[in-house]
């Protein structure tokens, strides 16, 4: 069976009355007439129907005098939906191609310097960038806290948000004892973007330069303070502290958008009614 014949097959179940018909053909053959009667149609409907399902091959029909009998294609009619629908599948070497393509597209969109720019706010899209990270795990490795995040922190900044995404879509795990992650793959990372250098730049940085920017990150200290989540509908506010406004500020940013909220259950219920236009991260203090 071909995918053209596959689909005929389905086109012409598709409906209530010759799903009946067909149910009463393999009982037993029937005239026109019989058929009519039993469904309460008219001959003409009747007739309208009985084509399509003879163009399908599900039926088939001989003249007795008279009259038309009409019988079910029993042969046909054993096929199992598996096997309708492996006709109509595409090869899984062109799926796969243009998956490959879809995903390059995405990787090339989100990381166009090397790093990620933003998450996206697509699920699936999201999963593609979230496996860049997840392949970055050596498969059944012991990793602390620290570890994952060097190995998240050199491609986006706000490596909380990506570490908690990562095991709320099981790409890794977490324990008492670390993080982890599953499986038999290798762990290689796919080729990302190369870094984009300033004009006139050779992308060399000198080793005093490379002191000197790795003292200034060590004394820059992120700002801490207090931050609120503003119900705009209700005035309702949600209050908390952070030591890293910024980072916090991004991430509970990006769970309104997400439509999750799981630091306060009450905010979540209204965030699922409301979405997320109605609330305001802002600064206090």
């Amino acid at each position: 069976m071909n995918a053209e014949q596959s689909l005929t097959i389905m086109k012409a179940l598709a409906d209530a009355s010759r799903l009946a018909i067909v149910s009463s053909l393999l009982e037993q053959p029937q005239y026109v007439e019989e058929i009519a009667k039993r469904h309460a149609l008219a001959t003409s409907t009747v007739s309208f129907h009985l084509k399509k399902l003879e163009q399908a091959g599900l039926i088939t029909s001989r003249k007795e005098q008279y009259y038309v009998v009409v019988a079910a294609n029993a042969p046909l009619l054993n096929t199992t939906l598996k096997e309708l629908v492996a006709a109509c599948a595409t090869g899984r070497a062109l799926q796969d191609e243009r998956f490959d393509a879809y995903r390059a597209k995405v990787i090339a969109t989100f990381f166009p310097h090397g790093v990620l720019e933003r998450l996206p706010s697509q699920h699936k899209k999201r999963l593609i960038v979230l496996e860049q990270f997840a392949q970055r795990f050596e498969t059944e490795r012991r990793y602390t806290e620290n570890e994952v995040t060097a190995l998240i922190r050199p491609l986006f900044d706000d490596y909380c948000t990506v570490r908690r995404l990562l095991v709320d879509e099981n790409l890794i795990r977490r324990d008492d004892t670390g993080y982890w992650r599953e499986g038999g793959a290798s762990g290689t990372v796919t080729p990302l973007p190369a870094p984009a250098n300033p004009k006139g730049s050779t992308g060399d940085v000198s080793v005093p330069r490379r002191t000197e920017l790795k003292r200034a990150y060590k004394e820059s200290r992120p700002a801490m303070g207090i931050y609120q989540i503003r119900n705009t509908v209700n005035g309702k506010l949600f209050v908390d502290s952070s030591k890293n406004l910024a980072g916090t500020r991004t991430s509970r940013e990006f769970q309104l958008r997400m439509g999750t909220f799981p630091s306060s259950q009450s905010l979540k219920t209204e965030l699922a009614q409301l979405g997320d236009a109605s609330f305001v991260v802002s600064v206090l203090e």
